[in-house]
């Protein structure tokens, strides 16, 4: 896996004084501020990268439900989780590219980790991962938006093969790292924090570590120095979701409502080319690239089984699905 590691590195007096003066100017103004719930409207704009929330409120969003699920302790009063929320806080830009870049995903993980039973935590794992990048790829060779490695991928029935990666595919990944959390959980009885942990520098390492010392504990355990900070660093984005006016942070307000489904595609077709077939409802070559990163640009080649499955937004689903009719691709 590859770890979110060095957020940000030492900050002068300077630059202190400058982020203070950047939180009071986005508190008493939004006036310049561009509204990141375009991103779910009609228009069906992907993310902007560096776009600062409105402070608009909402009662239903994925970010108060999936709060009201934590169910770790977030350890807020320890120095090492201080230490990681004072580091994420440290860099806005960063921190609201990468929930700007988490909406068109989260609402997906999250009800996932909902329907397995799992902390709710663990939908902001790609935080740490990938920043929610699905097209991120590590030095090691991890890739998506849970840095699947290869092997890994294949064990846990996501297709790699040349010319198509199913690490990059939104709901193959997500469905393969739920189901090995669940291992991990059994794995460790129920200890997450031990889960998680393994997660990051794998089981044996955790295992070995605990027979070595005779410890079960994350906190006292000998682990590798990333895997020391990425519990933490987990622990710390999740206490900034649960209480973000206490952070000075506003979140992207995303409704907990489905972002994206899926469509069959009876032809060999590329993105670009349904992008055409569907100009008529809205959702552009941009939109399709964000919720469909694991296809090339390559035409697939025809075979037997022709039929490919994109995702879409959920709000354009009819009309997309009228056009597709029109051109008789579904």
């Amino acid at each position: 896996m590859q770890n979110f590691t060095n957020i940000v590195k030492s900050k002068s007096f300077l630059s202190v004084v400058l982020s203070c003066l950047l939180i009071i100017t986005w508190n008493s103004s939004t006036t310049d501020i561009p509204d990141v719930i375009s991103i779910y409207s009609t228009d069906q704009q992907p993310p902007v990268a560096n776009a600062k929330p409105t402070s608009s409120k909402s009662t239903d969003t994925v970010w108060d439900n999936m709060s009201h699920e934590f169910k770790l302790d977030h350890r807020i009063n320890s120095a090492r989780v201080q230490k990681e929320i004072h580091r994420i806080l440290a860099d806005q830009a960063r921190l609201y590219k990468i929930l700007n870049s988490a909406v068109p995903y989260i609402h997906y993980i999250y009800k996932k980790t909902q329907m397995s039973g799992l902390p709710a935590e663990i939908a902001l794992i790609p935080f740490i991962e990938s920043e929610f990048n699905p097209n991120d790829r590590s030095n090691k060779g991890a890739l998506g938006l849970w840095q699947l490695m290869p092997g890994t991928a294949r064990d846990l029935g996501v297709k790699v093969k040349s010319g198509y990666d199913g690490r990059r595919n939104v709901v193959a990944s997500t469905n393969a790292a739920i189901a090995y959390f669940k291992d991990l959980a059994k794995e460790f009885n129920g200890n997450w924090y031990l889960a998680i942990a393994a997660y990051n520098c794998g089981d044996g390492r955790v295992r070995s570590s605990m027979r070595r010392t005779g410890r079960d504990s994350f906190w006292n355990l000998p682990l590798p120095r990333d895997t020391k900070y990425y519990v933490p660093r987990l622990l710390a984005i999740a206490a900034i979701i649960q209480n973000p006016e206490h952070y000075g942070v506003l979140l992207p307000p995303v409704k907990d409502q489905k972002y994206f489904t899926q469509v069959k595609v009876r032809k060999p077709i590329t993105l670009t080319h349904l992008a055409n077939h569907i100009s008529k409802s809205g959702v552009n070559i941009d939109t399709l690239r964000v919720l469909n990163p694991d296809y090339s640009q390559k035409k697939p080649k025809p075979s037997k089984k022709t039929t490919n499955t994109f995702l879409i937004p959920a709000e354009r689903e009819l009309s997309i699905k009228l056009e597709l009719e029109n051109y008789k691709l579904s």
